[in-house]
Formats: C-alpha cells, structure tokens, sequence
C-alpha cells in the first residue's frame, strides 16, 4: 500500500517534504539494539529529553508506549475537533486545508457507517479497504470510485438524509438544513484527499 502511494502521489509527497520518510519506511526499519542503548545514553533525565545532533527531542507519550509496553493511562492521545469558529478562519485562511479537512471528514463518517463503527471507530483495515479496494488482492490496487445515486439513496435509507436545527445552535440559526454527508461519496476525491486520508492510517 506504500508503494502504491509512492507512485500516486509522489509529486504531492515531494511538495510536502515527506516522499523520503515514506521511501525510507516502507519495507520497516529494522530494530537495532545497539542504537537503542545509544540514544540512552543521550537521554536527559531533568527534562525527559534526548541530546541530538540536531538539537534536544522528546519522545511522545504513545511512542514511549510501543517501545516500552508501559502502561501510560486510558487516554495516550487526544483527538481535537476544531469548533465551527475556528472552521470559519481556516476557510478564510486557508480554503484548500478546509476542503480538504471536509472532504475526509465526510468520507471518514461514510465508511464508519458502512463498518458499522466498530469499537466506537473505524478500524484501519477498513478505513484502508475503503479508500483502496483490493488493497488485499492480488489484483492491482485501485482508489475509491465516485458512489452512484442509488448506493447513496441506499445508505442514507439506513441513517438520516437530513437534519434541521431546532435551536441556535454554536453559529448556525434555527431551522437550517443539513443535508447528509453521503451526498459528498457523489465527487471523485482527489489526490490531495486520498492523500490525507492515506496519511491518516
């Protein structure tokens, strides 16, 4: 699947600076004690950090904890879910990352319900199957096809095809509509957002 993203989206890869970390874990990194016990001795005990060539890091909480199997707590990190205020800004600010935010988001909500949201969240498989079928084929990999109306018809039957606000609610008045985020599964998601959500797994 890394591959596959490589040469999809290597000219987007490249622009963002991150084609190389990418080519470089792709087959994985293979473990080396010796360089573990090195960065040890780098570490700084006051202010839990490792002395660098490049300057003084740290370590985040959830990578201590798939290095060491420690136990950090219930939550080793927190999803931020911007407020519709701080959506206005970024869409004036920065129209293509809104797009983009949005794209994913609804795509994230389709195949949730598609899966049936299990566990309270999407599974990685099925976020990876659903945005590149046969990822598990043989067959050549493939992105996610624009849905027809009537597998958009059929999946808003099971859920709700639209909501309208009872009350002011955060900036958004009193009865207005939303319509269902399975109308967005109609658009060819772009490189950009198959990117995203690629680099989401």
């Amino acid at each position: 699947m890394v591959g596959f993203a490589l040469a999809e989206f290597e000219d987007l890869l490249l622009q963002a600076g991150l084609y190389g970390a990418m080519r470089a874990v792709q087959y994985s990194i293979p473990q080396s004690t010796q360089h573990f016990y090195a960065i040890l001795e780098l570490y700084n005990l006051e202010t839990c950090t490792f002395f660098t060539p490049i300057g003084e890091m740290r370590l985040a909480l959830y990578e201590m904890y798939e290095v060491s199997g420690l136990v950090i707590g219930d939550a080793p990190s927190e999803e931020y879910v911007p407020s519709t205020e701080e959506l206005h800004l970024l869409k004036k600010s920065d129209p293509l990352v809104y797009e983009t935010y949005w794209e994913v988001i609804c795509h994230f909500h389709i195949c949730g319900q598609v899966t049936e949201w299990r566990s309270g969240g999407v599974k990685q498989m099925s976020w990876a199957n659903y945005l590149f079928p046969r990822v598990n084929k043989t067959d050549p990999m493939t992105w996610l096809a624009p849905s027809t109306n009537e597998e958009i018809i059929e999946r808003i039957s099971a859920s709700t095809s639209s909501y309208t606000i009872e009350s002011n609610e955060d900036t958004f008045k009193l009865d207005m509509i939303f319509e269902s985020f399975h109308h967005q599964a109609k658009v060819l998601m772009s490189d950009q957002d198959l990117l995203a959500g690629f680099l989401i797994l």
